[in-house]
């Protein structure tokens, strides 16, 4: 009989083989899906706001991209002119005062942003050679003007994510890997936007990505201008999500969903974006909310309610669970705002509609089980709340509220309505006529 000794040292080797095919089986695997909708904004995003910020909350858009941070010949980081870091300072708050809070605000609710990149690069911009003679000169170490001005960045805007490179012109891969590896450990992710020298990209995930797992996350690649020949299946590098890009003035809206819709079904795209927010002539709820509908950022195990945008339960339908909703999570889930005509709800629910994007203002709720036609409320319904009610509940529907009502006290002038529930039972509320409208108010008797 072979003893143990003679056994463990095969054992343990065929242990280690396995792990190892696995571990290599891993490595060739695709990085998870990440779908979704983005839009890069320029410098509109400051010379407009605070109406560009809501704009945005309210979009529908899951990623913003901030076009664009120019590094300068010396490390000092730019844009519009404007110095955002210098010396490993941040001085923008000179010129902006309000844009740190700014960025915090885009992601903060009521919002549909999730993720916030800056952008480096585009035609014409130097960033990457700049970049590269930094690197070559200095390194990338904490006492490097890169890392500093980067790093003073990070921490007056902790917000941004990660740094999407448009390099366009400097095209060397080494010093790009150095750079987004310290970038990396500055905490910025990676995202890729090419248009055209595949290899250079390649050479780059590759790189990135063995420094620092995981460090680049996905390619968004261009579709338009430069890139308007390019086919999106032609650029899945390194099992990378890949993100096809259009403008917002290549064609009509129509054209340029119908195509995103084609990427996904034949191309393997898993989201879409849109260069580029700079102007107030295009409609991002409905340009987010429609490549919603197409990439399905959010979906729902747990269905309640299911909104279609016609008459009838005709034309999109978007299944929703319990829950509240701003307009910019509506549009996240595939919902333009102001737009919803007719609705199916589960048994024991209640759907309040609200003519705010942040759950206030005029509301009205129902609790019927289908509703084919919403009438005026179709065309003034921004944000939504959608909740679980108790059986006494169930016999109140087609209720409006006005913002004031509830906490209103039955007068002379009231034709007060006592409720009762399905058994017969006498609700705590009561509904009131007044000016010809239904109001439920909380009699307290």
């Amino acid at each position: 009989m072979k003893t143990p000794a003679v056994l463990r040292p095969s054992i343990l080797y065929n242990v280690y083989c396995l792990l190892l095919i696995v571990y290599c089986l891993l490595s060739f695997l695709p990085a998870e899906a990440q779908p979704g909708s983005g839009v890069y904004v320029g410098g509109h995003i400051r010379r407009a706001r605070p109406n560009t910020i809501e704009t945005l909350k309210n979009s529908g858009f899951i990623y913003v991209i901030l076009f664009n941070v120019n590094v300068e010949g010396d490390g000092t980081l730019t844009t519009d002119g404007e110095t955002i870091c210098r010396d490993g300072d941040y001085v923008f708050a000179d010129t902006q005062p309000h844009y740190a809070d700014d960025v915090k605000a885009l992601k903060t609710w009521p919002t549909s942003i999730e993720r916030i990149e800056i952008c480096i690069g585009g035609w014409g911009n130097e960033s990457y050679k700049r970049i590269k003679d930094l690197v070559n000169k200095e390194g990338t170490g904490e006492g490097t003007i890169l890392y500093r001005n980067f790093k003073a960045l990070k921490e007056a805007v902790p917000e941004i994510d990660a740094v999407n490179n448009d390099d366009e012109h400097g095209y060397d891969a080494a010093s790009a890997v150095a750079f987004h590896t310290m970038m990396y450990d500055l905490g910025y992710a990676t995202t890729v936007a090419p248009y055209t020298n595949k290899s250079f990209w390649q050479s780059l995930v590759a790189g990135l990505n063995r420094e620092r797992p995981g460090a680049c996350e996905r390619v968004l690649i261009q579709c338009y201008d430069g890139g308007a020949g390019n086919n999106p299946s032609n650029w899945k590098i390194g099992g990378l999500p890949v993100h096809a890009g259009r403008t917002n003035y290549q064609t009509d809206m129509e054209t340029s969903l119908a195509q995103m819709q084609t990427w996904k079904d034949n191309n393997g795209v898993v989201g879409g974006f849109v260069w580029v927010y700079n102007d107030e002539t295009w409609n991002l709820n409905k340009w987010a909310s429609g490549m919603n509908r197409i990439f399905g950022p959010k979906s729902t195990d747990a269905p309640v309610a299911t909104l279609y945008g016609d008459n009838n339960f005709e034309g999109y339908a978007v299944a929703l669970p319990e829950g509240s909703y701003c307009a910019g999570e509506l549009a996240a889930w595939g919902i333009t705002n102001k737009d919803i005509a007719s609705f199916r709800l589960a048994e024991g629910y209640r759907l309040t509609a609200y003519v705010n994007a942040d759950l206030t203002g005029s509301s009205k709720s129902w609790t019927d089980a289908e509703l084919p036609r919403m009438g005026a409320w179709g065309n003034r319904l921004s944000s939504l709340k959608i909740e679980r009610i108790d059986a006494e509940e169930q016999g109140i529907d087609d209720v409006e509220r006005s913002s004031t009502s509830e906490a209103a006290k039955p007068s002379a002038t009231h034709n007060v309505q006592r409720v009762y529930d399905l058994l017969g039972r006498r609700h705590r509320s009561s509904i009131i006529i007044e000016g010809g409208k239904k109001k439920l108010i909380n009699t307290n008797r």
